[in-house]
């Protein structure tokens, strides 16, 4: 059912309901959404205004899906200690609190800064963007025993800045679940850009526990030229991983928004962010 729902409502809506399980806020969602619930296991905020999204003390929580936030503005996760899959955090737009603890570029990992129940994670992040690429470390130390890991372009992008990071993926200090947890590592949307094969190239050296690297490119203008999507695959086939595996390549569009909210709800599929 679609209604309109203001932020105390809502609050008053899950407290009024002890035994739900799923929530799906979209469109006309509050702007200030604070999730406390015994009993909900499946949250998903897609295509909305949410400024402010905090979820606390929601014991049985195991799947937090932000979606195509207009506003990004503050996530702030507390007290959920089966929280398993979590995404997309954006890493332009998203403020990330983890209890009392607001994520800068500069934030190491500490028990106070980390959601170790974290299996499964997404995230938002224009490789092009110096900024962006230092929150994305920032970002990963907080889950420090992701297994599978989705990288994304932002829906809403800005042009690359030229930079290229290379040195900063040399000199970024260890991210844990890097290089000692991921397993599987998928990245959306690739486009071929230098700062996308410097981060390919970062993983490859970096990642000890990796047994699968995907890359898939939707874009219809690549995929249209034959000589750039043969580029890319050339270029991925140089790429050497510490672990012995090759990157694997997919031609594939995108799915559409509501498909992906449709995945994203069903907790029989183990993994909502993948194609």
């Amino acid at each position: 059912t679609r209604i309109v729902i203001g932020d105390r409502e809502l609050e008053c809506l899950i407290d009024a309901c002890p035994v739900l399980e799923s929530l799906r806020l979209t469109i006309n969602s509050p702007k200030h959404v604070r999730l406390r619930s015994k009993s909900l296991s499946c949250a998903l905020v897609g295509l909305s205004k949410v400024e402010e999204f905090t979820v606390v003390d929601t014991p049985l929580l195991q799947r937090l899906y932000l979606f195509q936030q207009f506003h990004g503005g503050a996530v702030r996760i507390a007290c959920v200690p089966n929280l398993r899959v979590l995404g997309y955090l954006d890493t332009r737009t998203h403020k990330l609190q983890i209890g009392d603890s607001v994520i800068r570029p500069d934030t190491m990992a500490s028990a106070r800064t980390v959601v170790p129940s974290v299996e499964i994670l997404a995230l938002a992040v224009n490789l092009g963007i110096s900024g962006e690429v230092k929150i994305l470390a920032s970002f990963l130390r907080c889950f420090p025993n992701v297994e599978t890991l989705h990288i994304e372009p932002p829906v809403t992008s800005s042009e690359p800045s030229g930079e290229h990071h290379a040195r900063f993926y040399q000199e970024v200090s260890q991210v844990d679940c890097l290089r000692a947890h991921a397993k599987k590592m998928v990245i959306h949307d690739f486009r071929g850009d230098q700062n996308e094969f410097e981060f390919v190239k970062f993983i490859a050296k970096n990642a000890e526990e990796l047994q699968f690297f995907l890359v898939v490119v939707s874009d219809e203008g690549i995929l249209s030229s034959a000589d750039k999507v043969k580029e890319i695959k050339d270029e991925l086939q140089y790429v050497q991983f510490r672990t012995g595996i090759s990157a694997v390549f997919w031609e594939l569009p995108k799915a559409g928004i509501h498909y992906r909210l449709r995945r994203a709800a069903d907790l029989a599929i183990n993994d909502p962010f993948q194609c």
